[in-house]
């Protein structure tokens, strides 16, 4: 426990009844549902909804909350929302750095060696493989990103990027199980909103950038300048590694050299400090080159894609940035396992036909993917795909003309329509293709693609990779790619052999 009083917080106002002037608080957060007995609720706006979170307060104070920290602005929407009266509110200038600084005197033990990464592709690969090949040195690792927190903790999360105390909380708590190495996946929108504000990064890379998130940014120019923003807050002392072979990669390259940073550049181009080299030698063997410093590191890895071996290459430069042997590491990377939804093979059917999943639901992912499958397939390419609703709409029709260029085959399907109508989803996709085969409802689509592949085919069933659940209206139906894919296969067996 700490005392109000030792956290030396600049507060500009009290309001509320206090019961305590130096109330004993046990710790920080902001959201109301994981308030225990003697934390502090901070109370921020939303820059994604309509509401602040002084709106729940009351809740908070039910669950325990010792006190509310927010701003005037929360004091005041707190107070159209009928405030309990007896709810203490300490109000602060700084509402962003104070939560940091808070943050910080909760959970000050992190683990020393910490990986930030953004970008709209690739993140989720490159933590990935940078804890593979950091638990192949017997080394503890947690990571935090989309596929939830992994390592020495295993939690599910609501988003990509966490808010700082969770953050705090899960970087300190991995400390405690040994782990001294931590990688993050960094949205844009955790950029903008400030929730890594106060993590002390080692290394920071960035992928690239393609349309994503423009229903929350709007534009490119403001998506890239939330991406670009995170330079701002990083310390000098941080590596910076960039894949050179994208636009944005080449930006935000001269943007971090201008600043003064220590930066490493990755790519197929000649004018990456570091190159990679690829050939593919069967549908799951690639041979690998890189080329460091007048050094060259040969490898074989059961990776699909050109795109992987960009995401592998960065995860290999962080590992050495912490510190290890570039020349050892790449001798695990031939026992490194896909990440979940990336590219993951899910079997083949009694008609030889293979089938993949794939987390692709942008259209630079969709393309490179696309790309990658496209050059592999000796019979023909089909794919199983749709788009979120509530979500970048200006993709969807982009997403459909390239799957056109690409495949031979295109069931669109349904994505996670949210409050949309799926079918008015399924239009705007399909006037990219024409000649797309609509079917609304995704577990049959996927059936129906398999039972339609032959020998030599290949069936992606892109958009939804590793997640678990189909998002319809307010309903969040269990639902994973795999297992129907999986169930698909299966059931053409038992036919088959009946």
């Amino acid at each position: 426990m700490i005392r109000l009083s030792a956290l030396n917080i600049k507060e500009i106002n009290r309001k509320g009844k206090w019961k305590y002037s130096d109330p004993e608080l046990t710790g920080v957060e902001t959201s109301s549902l994981r308030i225990e007995n003697g934390h502090i609720f901070v109370a921020k706006p939303s820059k994604t909804k309509n509401i602040h979170g002084a709106t729940f307060c009351n809740q908070a104070f039910k669950k325990g909350a010792r006190l509310v920290i927010s701003d005037i602005e929360g004091y005041q929407y707190a107070l159209t929302m009928d405030l309990n009266p007896a709810v203490p509110f300490l109000l602060v200038e700084n509402l962003g750095g104070t939560l940091d600084y808070i943050c910080e005197k909760f959970y000050p033990e992190k683990p020393n060696f910490v990986m930030g990464i953004t970008g709209t592709n690739g993140k989720t690969s490159v933590v990935n493989f940078s804890q593979q090949l950091i638990e192949q040195k017997n080394k503890g690792c947690v990571t935090i990103g989309t596929l939830g927190v992994g390592g020495v903790i295993n939690l599910t999360t609501q988003n990509t990027t966490p808010d700082q105390p969770f953050i705090y909380r899960i970087l300190q708590m991995a400390k405690s199980k040994g782990a001294n190495y931590a990688l993050l996946e960094v949205s844009s929108h955790a950029i903008a909103q400030g929730r890594v504000d106060g993590v002390a990064f080692k290394v920071f890379c960035f992928t690239n950038l393609s349309q994503d998130h423009l229903d929350y940014h709007k534009d490119m120019g403001t998506y890239f300048q939330s991406k670009l923003s995170i330079l701002d807050i990083l310390s000098l002392d941080t590596k910076i590694i960039v894949n050179i072979d994208d636009e944005y990669g080449k930006l935000f390259f001269a943007k971090a050299k201008n600043i003064g940073f220590k930066i490493e550049t990755i790519g197929f181009s000649n004018k990456a400090n570091v190159k990679l080299r690829v050939q593919q030698g069967t549908s799951d063997i690639q041979s690998v080159e890189i080329i460091k410093g007048g050094l060259s590191y040969r490898f074989r890895t059961n990776l699909i894609g050109k795109f992987q071996v960009q995401n592998l290459g960065m995860a290999l430069l962080t590992c050495e940035t912490f510190g290890f042997e570039l020349a050892e590491l790449v001798k695990y990377c031939n026992f490194l396992k896909p990440v979940p939804g990336r590219l993951e093979f899910v079997g083949k059917t009694n008609l030889g036909a293979s089938i993949y999943i794939d987390f692709a639901h942008t259209p630079d992912g969709l393309k490179h993917l696309l790309e990658t499958l496209r050059a592999l397939t000796k019979g023909r390419l089909i794919l199983v795909f749709g788009a979120g609703g509530e979500r970048d709409k200006d993709k969807r029709k982009p997403m459909g003309a390239i799957a056109n260029e690409y495949c031979d085959m295109i069931y669109v399907t349904d994505d996670n329509p949210r409050h949309e109508d799926a079918a008015f989803i399924r239009q705007q996709i399909i006037q990219g293709c024409p000649s797309a085969i609509e079917i609304g409802d995704r577990s049959d689509a996927i059936k129906i693609a398999i039972n339609k592949a032959n020998f030599n085919d290949i069936v992606i069933i892109a958009g939804k990779g590793h997640e678990q659940e189909q998002i319809v209206k307010d309903n969040c139906l269990p639902f994973s790619d795999f297992e129907q894919a999986s169930t698909a296969i299966e059931l053409m067996e038992r036919i088959v052999s009946g």
